[in-house]
């Protein structure tokens, strides 16, 4: 009977709106307000840190795929760009044409499936710089490779409608992120009063992997990537404000996976079990985070998603028995601020 009464009211709607041309007008200026949330770039005042993709490749998860969105100085600094990335930038008011700079932390297709939807976009949208992509090697190979697979749609969109301007603004420019022999960090970016530093993470066989630390207004925030809980980048995590950190529940997955093996279903048990050698455990990463001094975790890359308050509830059990600081599971669209 709701549907009904719902049908009945859209109806009536839809035929006011269309015998009133003032209510028509009225209708279509709400809707196509510019909402775009300029504070972003504006204010210089301290780092916000917007959540667009804390999911993971999962089957039906409901998340969006790897992406963290940070402003700083005036600037914003992407990391990673999963699937969905621009749908969830756009969702969060984010203003595309000042969007011209992602940090890949490594190349798993959920961190950057988004990229070239991305590069594309914020160009059609007005972007007046250079986008650039920063990455370990093979950041060539894939900018190179995006700019070949959107070379027709830029042709047709320049005979279009937009006027032909420098390739480099349609495509991208690659940036290597790389370690001197020996070291395990490497500065890639300092402008403005922010600082970026590549961290090496353990996320093997993918190697090299990379957080990436970033530093504004007394500020410290480190963004994992995705890797296993390891002292390796224990000096990226020492007393920063903020972590947002990949994590996995170690004992949610073997459940499930014993679950799996009682329904016949062995294949999938054996891949569900086998994203465990190289994600962050839950309760270690609790650990680490005590002994690094971190004052806020933020959790993101979520696995298993939690979809409900029982599922939340379970995936961060244990964890503040370990770890003293703010704790936070994330969520898509989800603002923190530092």
């Amino acid at each position: 009977m709701r549907h009904l009464w719902k049908l009945a009211a859209l109806t009536l709607l839809a035929t006011t709106l269309a015998g009133c041309e003032r209510l028509q007008n009225a209708y279509l200026d709400a809707e196509v307000q510019d909402r775009t949330d300029h504070s972003l770039v504006e204010d210089r005042s301290g780092i916000r840190v917007i959540l667009c993709g804390t999911g993971t490749p999962q089957v039906n998860a409901p998340r969006g795929q790897a992406c963290t969105l940070v402003a700083a100085g005036g600037r914003l600094f992407l990391f990673d760009a999963g699937e969905n990335a621009m749908r969830n930038l756009e969702n969060n008011r984010v203003p595309l044409p000042d969007l011209t700079r992602v940090f890949i932390t490594h190349w798993h297709s959920d961190h950057f499936n988004g990229l070239g939807g991305l590069i594309n976009h914020t160009w059609i949208n007005g972007r007046k710089t250079p986008f650039e992509v920063y990455g370990p090697s093979g950041v060539e190979q894939v900018v190179q490779g995006l700019a070949q697979a959107y070379d027709e749609d830029v042709r047709f969109r320049h005979q279009h409608a937009l006027p032909p301007v420098a390739s480099e603004l349609a495509f991208a420019t690659a940036h290597e992120v790389r370690t001197a022999p020996g070291e395990e960090s490497v500065r890639v970016y300092e402008q403005d009063g922010v600082t970026i530093d590549a961290y090496r993470v353990d996320h093997q066989p993918v190697d090299p992997a990379y957080g990436y630390v970033l530093r504004y207004a007394g500020k410290k925030l480190f963004i994992s990537g995705d890797t296993r809980v390891s002292e390796r980048y224990l000096e990226a995590l020492q007393d920063a404000d903020m972590v947002v950190h990949e994590a996995i529940n170690g004992g949610l997955i073997h459940k499930a996976a014993d679950a799996l093996r009682r329904t016949g279903q062995a294949g999938r048990a054996e891949q569900a079990e086998r994203v465990l050698d190289y994600h962050a455990d839950t309760l270690e990463l609790a650990r680490l985070a005590q002994k690094a001094g971190v004052r806020h975790l933020v959790l993101t890359h979520l696995i298993p998603s939690p979809t409900n308050f029982l599922s939340r509830r379970l995936f961060l059990s244990g964890m503040a028995d370990l770890y003293s600081g703010d704790l936070t599971l994330g969520d898509d669209a989800m603002e923190l601020r530092l």
